[in-house]
């Protein structure tokens, strides 16, 4: 049976030397946390700076070697974010940006240090950081499957959640209000595009990231970037009303069409998806909305055609489909399919 684990308390001057030397080891291969955004790491120098208490670390303490080469290694079991946004913050990595009171609450000390990395603040505050005492879990002998499952009973309520539920639970900034907005809108439900189950889960909301950073940054591959995107735009989120209003305008183009999506493939996430980047590709005037009436008889055409068996599918109604079984989500399949629907369209608009 294990030793139970042993509590204590050490300053951050500590951590940093230990990161400095190479023996913090912040990434062992079970920690599988979000990417944390700048406001989530600006919030937490504040808690410090402004005598908060923030929660205890879970540290593997393992030595290795013998005599004068024996070396003790600190392996992070819980804590590694929290602990990266610090040591960073204390390597000049980045400098505390503007928060928003909805989104991250900093207190009256914060405001005058804006823009100022560790090395700016006064001497004062980077005392209170060097000597701010954190409470630690030591662990010793400890094997690496009873680390796991420790792991898992730490982070278990987190583990239940999926991932979307994961960020709505880590960001509270801009670009979460503005997805969660989104789906909010009434042409979700008109078309009937997402279960009762899957809104419960929000897995309406992880598709409309989806579909919103297609409108910013293009197809993506896969969901490997929901993520990123969450936390590049957590505070700062640069044409943020350009990008919605262009969001708008697609769905409000997808209403003229809403009976004929309703009723075939398009329906399916993988080929709305595509929908949704052909239009996204087309494009051009943020004040218009595209008719889309005229591209119904292809649209019915093509679904009547991709609803033959697999054998008798030719040229590209046999590529699209094949798109589809061979990776829906991988993003050259993503432009396969998106590229034919744009030219799809475009032919039945005259574009």
């Amino acid at each position: 049976m294990n030793s139970l684990p042993k509590p204590n308390t050490q300053a951050l001057s500590w951590f940093y030397g230990e990161y400095k030397k190479g023996t913090l080891i912040l990434d062992p291969k079970y920690q599988r946390n979000p990417i944390w955004s700048l406001g989530q790491n600006c919030f937490l120098v504040d808690s410090i700076i402004s005598g908060c208490p923030i929660p205890q670390v879970f540290l593997n303490i393992d030595s290795r070697r013998t005599g004068s080469n024996r070396e003790t290694l600190y392996e992070v079991v819980d804590g590694q974010q929290r602990l990266r946004a610090i040591l960073e913050y204390m390597n000049d990595k980045y400098e505390l940006v503007k928060t928003t009171a909805k989104s991250y609450p900093v207190s009256d000390i914060y405001a005058p240090l804006i823009g100022k990395k560790y090395s700016q603040l006064p001497e004062g505050l980077q005392d209170t950081i060097w000597n701010y005492q954190l409470a630690v879990q030591e662990l010793r002998g400890w094997n690496e499957q009873d680390i796991r499952a420790l792991f898992r009973r730490l982070n278990y309520v987190v583990e239940r959640l999926n991932k979307q539920e994961m960020r709505h639970s880590q960001y509270f900034g801009e670009f979460v209000a503005a997805v969660e907005k989104l789906s909010n809108d009434s042409f979700w439900d008109d078309i009937q595009f997402f279960s009762r189950k899957e809104s419960q889960r929000m897995k309406d909301v992880e598709f409309i990231s989806e579909l919103f950073i297609l409108v910013i940054a293009g197809e993506q591959d896969g969901q490997k970037t929901i993520d990123k995107f969450y936390a590049d735009f957590d505070v700062d989120f640069p044409k943020k009303n350009v990008h919605i209003a262009k969001f708008h305008r697609i769905l409000e183009s997808l209403f003229s069409i809403s009976d004929t999506v309703k009723t075939t493939r398009l329906i399916k996430k993988a080929d709305f998806y595509a929908l949704f980047g052909a239009i996204t590709r087309i494009y051009s005037d943020p004040k218009t909305v595209l008719d889309l009436r005229p591209a119904i008889s292809k649209i019915k055409k093509f679904d009547r055609e991709l609803r033959k068996p697999r054998s008798q599918l030719r040229g590209i109604y046999a590529k699209y489909s094949a798109s589809v079984i061979e990776g829906p989500n991988k993003l050259s399949k993503r432009r396969d399919r998106i590229e034919i629907l744009e030219n799809l369209l475009r032919n039945s608009l005259n574009i």
